[in-house]
């Protein structure tokens, strides 16, 4: 009967604290999982424990709060009672070393388990932009002058054999002789086309030659000559 009590009033307390009686010097492990940023920690097995007395510690920014959410939240959502499979949700410390650290009523004080930090990623480096490679200007070329023609004057032509005849009579250069157009003689003596004498002495005169007159005696020899004073 009096044992009956004891274990009633034992139960009584428990419901009062929120949570089991933690013994002396709990044992107890727990997982721990990244889920994104954050860190689920699970009771993994072990005694019991109540929330309040469970805390959880991060080797960066200290004590981050109990299970049950007394001393500042440490869990998203308030765990009061630690059993086998009772998880809490460390938001972002998964690159934080984490603890689970048990703090008894007499001040004692216990290290659970722990877990190391996740190593934190490099920043990606931000990609250099190519430079636009600046285009080359193309001189723009200066267009050649085109000559003025004179009105009237005379350009002299080349020959289809590849000799330039000048327009004013002067000799080509392979010293064939050609007319100029004012009817100046050539200089080989070809009469020109208005009949101008050549210079060589060719008598270009028209007409045909007077003949020899008739009235006149043609001397045949010296003894002619002779008979012809004695006769006299």
């Amino acid at each position: 009967m009096a044992l009956a009590a004891l274990l009633l009033a034992m139960s009584v307390v428990a419901s009062i604290s929120g949570g089991p009686t933690d013994p002396d010097r709990p044992r107890a492990s727990f997982v721990f999982e990244p889920n994104g940023t954050d860190v689920v920690v699970t009771h993994f097995g072990g005694d019991g424990l109540n929330g309040s007395h469970v805390h959880v510690e991060s080797a960066t920014r200290g004590s981050l709060g109990t299970f049950a959410g007394t001393e500042g939240g440490a869990c998203a959502t308030p765990v009061e009672n630690v059993t086998r499979g009772s998880a809490c949700r460390v938001p972002g410390a998964v690159y934080e070393q984490l603890y689970v650290v048990w703090n008894g009523s007499g001040g004692d004080r216990l290290v659970l388990d722990r877990r190391p930090a996740d190593p934190t990623p490099s920043p990606t480096p931000t990609a250099t932009p190519t430079p636009t490679a600046t285009p080359t200007v193309t001189p723009t070329p200066t267009p050649t002058a085109t000559p003025t023609s004179t009105p009237g004057a005379v350009t002299p032509g080349t020959p289809t054999d590849g000799t330039a005849t000048p327009g004013n009579g002067t000799a080509v250069p392979n010293g064939t002789a050609t007319p100029g157009p004012n009817g100046t003689a050539a200089p080989g003596g070809t009469a020109p086309p208005n009949g101008t004498s050549a210079p060589t002495g060719t008598d270009a005169g028209t007409g045909t030659p007077a003949g020899t007159p008739t009235a006149a005696a043609t001397p045949a020899s010296s003894e002619a000559l002779a008979l012809g004073r004695t006769g006299g």
